[in-house]
């Protein structure tokens, strides 16, 4: 078996712990636990399991379809959770009691999020309505069941998502949701009202532009808490609920807020900030007492966490070379009850994502899972991988990582350029740093290209960029390039680019204002970024110029900064890759390009997964993309 698809298959074999839930007498976990992929026909496959925090361990579901958003009740034994059993991709209400399972309530959307009432009598459940649309973060595709929408109607009252409360006992089911609001996020503020994300607009462009408020709910009547330029999440209420704590901070996608820690006085109304720069990256927040809160975030190629008091100082804080938290989107740990300790999902370099425990701030992890215990086995090819810095072309001071086979040659090798999505994100210290152990696997080393703009360094670097599109963020990553070159680490004639999302537009990018590479390969891109904001289902494109688009000047920027419209004389080979479905770049923005190559007369294939969104989960599509890209840069570089 050659090492591309030894690796391919080791990575389809992980399998990616979420949704931690501690039962109320603190010693066990519930999880809910997912493969890396699926097969056609189907979703996610993903199990909930109960742990011990001795590491001892039961499965508690079996499907068929995937179970989900484990939520253990705080007064006794019973989990609710969320499953798409009875219609595959519209999940319901469920109950573990007694060891048994049963159906409750009738919600008319797919669940996304639950809570408990205190006294364990109902669950308050937010749901998604047919014909809403994913974030970027959740694959960005259209959220229905039951068939094909014939025709599909989007309109902006049709659909929304809502509030219900359910009781245990009998399942009745009220909507308590505003009335022409959507909910994004909530927390409950007591057992009759909610402090919660909501926007006016229900797609998914209302979610940048997202209010605080409070909700009643016998009257479902709206106070709006707070407004911001900015995107919000995590609302929080404190013990007594007289404070509402939040994030704030400029996000590309929903799920990716990494921002600074704010506390709304419900009395005053007055908002006041956290914590000092270094926690201005920060993505989930809890209460631990009326004076402190829980926190965990990014800080530079790893995340931090700890506790914060309201006065802004540091009870505690921690910083790891790790990914602390579900995935590298969201940085997060679970306090036990009664804050007898934490725990966490954690991945690092050589180390595959388990759920972890610390009993008191200062210990050490100790691990509650072994999912991935023979993920490592055996793997001798596993990369080095190495932290490297750099200055921007104005001095700013950058790091990333570079990924280098472990049996290479000496000499420099052909490089790829991988660059990330986002760009409110990061390539960090994870067990597949980037998602790019494939790519080092084929052979090459493979440059995680961090930029101006992205989250783990404060907001103000994670703002670099706003207005600046494919400016000095580009000539970051070329003297990036240039570094690893005067290193010994690249051949400056075999360097590649790739990346997806906004690193798709950067990728793209660079075919069109660079000669420098000898192939590139774009997946799920924007070419053109005036036509992808009228056709994609969110906002961003309004914010990274500056501002919206109905403005001449921003107008005239979304245009000059689009790859279509500076294809001036473009050489280098193009593999355009796009799911069919993705609704956050449109599969037309491939199209364009693709069609823009073939034009100029530059090598180009375009290939279109069908039933995918914004990322490809099916295992199929997977293993399919790795080796059209593994073997596109064979063709190009190596050859080179």
């Amino acid at each position: 078996m050659d090492k591309l698809a030894e690796v391919l298959g080791r990575l389809d074999r992980v399998r990616f712990p979420s949704d931690i839930s501690f039962h109320h007498g603190g010693r066990a976990i519930a999880a809910a636990i997912s493969p890396a992929s699926h097969e056609p026909g189907q979703s996610y496959q993903s199990r909930i399991w109960r742990y011990e925090l001795d590491s001892t361990a039961a499965q508690l579901t079996d499907g068929p379809n995937g179970d989900y958003t484990p939520r253990y009740s705080p007064v006794d034994d019973r989990l609710a959770f969320a499953s798409d059993r009875n219609v595959r991709d519209k999940a319901d209400l469920f109950l573990i009691e007694n060891g048994a399972i049963r159906a409750l309530g009738n919600i008319p959307g797919t669940i996304e999020d639950m809570r408990w009432t205190s006294d364990g009598t109902a669950l308050i459940v937010l749901a998604a309505d047919r014909g809403l649309d994913g974030g970027a973060t959740n694959g960005a595709v259209r959220i229905w069941w039951g068939g094909t929408e014939d025709p599909a109607v989007t309109n902006p009252t049709d659909a929304r998502r809502r509030l219900f409360k359910v009781s245990t006992s009998d399942g009745a089911t009220v909507e308590i949701g505003p009335r022409a609001a959507t909910v994004w996020e909530f927390d409950l503020f007591g057992n009759e009202a909610a402090i919660a994300l909501i926007s006016d607009d229900a797609s998914e462009r209302g979610w940048y532009h997202s209010k605080l408020a409070q909700i009643d709910f016998a009257t479902r009547a709206v106070k709006v808490l707070h407004q911001s330029p900015w995107q919000l999440q995590g609302p929080s209420v404190s013990p007594s609920r007289k404070r509402v704590a939040f994030l704030e901070g400029w996000s590309s996608d929903r799920g990716l807020v990494a921002g600074e820690m704010r506390i709304l006085d419900l009395d005053t109304g007055n908002v006041t900030s956290l914590a000092a720069a270094e926690q201005s990256n920060v993505s989930a927040i809890s209460w631990r007492d009326e004076e402190s809160l829980w926190f965990a975030g990014w800080s530079r190629l790893g995340s931090t966490y700890g506790i914060v008091r309201l006065d802004g100082t540091l009870d505690w804080t921690a910083r790891e070379d790790a990914v602390v938290g579900p995935n590298s989107f969201l940085a997060s740990i679970s306090a036990a009850p009664g804050n007898k300790g934490f725990a966490a999902i954690r991945e690092a370099v050589g180390a595959p994502p388990e759920i972890v425990f610390k009993a008191t701030p200062q210990s050490d992890w100790a691990r509650v899972t072994a999912l991935n215990a023979q993920i490592m086995a055996d793997y001798a090819d596993y990369p080095e991988v190495r932290e490297v810095h750099w200055k921007g072309k104005d001095g700013l001071a950058l790091e990333a990582l570079v990924l280098l086979p472990k049996d290479r040659k000496p000499g420099p090798l052909p490089m790829i350029v991988d660059i990330h999505g986002g760009p409110t994100w990061s390539s960090k210290y994870a067990f597949n740093p980037g998602f790019a152990l494939d790519e080092v696997a084929a052979g090459y080393a493979v440059f995680l290209a961090n930029y101006r703009g992205n989250a783990g360094w404060g907001q103000p670097f994670s703002r670099l960029n706003i207005g600046d599109p494919g400016g000095a963020e580009f000539d970051d990553i070329m003297a990036g390039v240039d570094w690893c070159i005067a290193e010994g680490i690249a051949d400056a004639d075999r360097l590649g680019v790739t990346g997806a999302s906004y690193g798709g537009y950067m990728t793209a990018w660079a075919v069109a204002r660079s000669d420098r590479f000898k192939a590139a390969v774009m997946v799920s891109g924007i070419s053109n970024q005036w036509s992808c904001h009228y056709s994609c289902n969110h906002d961003f494109g309004e914010f990274i110029v500056g501002g919206p688009l109905k403005d001449e000047r921003l107008r005239k920027l979304a245009i000059d900064r689009s790859p279509l419209f500076r294809l001036d004389r473009p050489t280098t080979p193009t593999l355009i890759i796009h799911g069919e479905l993705d609704r956050c770049t449109p599969l037309g923005q491939a199209q364009e390009f693709y069609s823009a190559l073939l034009e100029r007369g530059v090598p180009a294939e375009l290939v279109v997964y069908p039933r995918e969104g914004h990322g490809f989960q099916e295992r199929g599509h997977r293993l399919d993309k790795a080796r059209r890209v593994a073997a596109w840069f064979d063709r190009y570089l190596k050859a080179a």
